[in-house]
């Protein structure tokens, strides 16, 4: 059974009752150590940092979709392609 407690400490739940799958990605020097600095002024390793750091990022991507699809299905008015968009952005920047 999954608990947040383990020998009196508090930990973060994700670690121990989800299974993780390692995989490679390629960032640049100064971003690495971006994250490596501030992983450790939490006191944290440079995989949890990447792991708050894509939770955070999933939720808001999530709740935009969410709310776009909320706009989008309360929306009345004419639906515009994107090539008309782009004729519309086009013709406002030329005035």
């Amino acid at each position: 059974m999954c608990s947040n407690r383990i020998d009196n400490l508090s930990v973060n739940p994700y670690n121990v009752c989800m299974k993780s799958q390692t995989f490679n990605i390629s960032m640049p020097k100064q971003l690495v150590e971006r994250i490596d600095a501030q992983s450790k002024q939490q006191g944290s390793s440079r995989s949890d940092f990447v792991r708050q750091a894509v939770r955070k990022q999933l939720a808001v991507m999530e709740r935009w979709d969410s709310l776009t699809k909320q706009v989008r299905n309360q929306y009345k008015g004419k639906v515009y392609t994107e090539a008309e968009v782009a004729e519309i952005v086009r013709t406002e920047r030329s005035k």
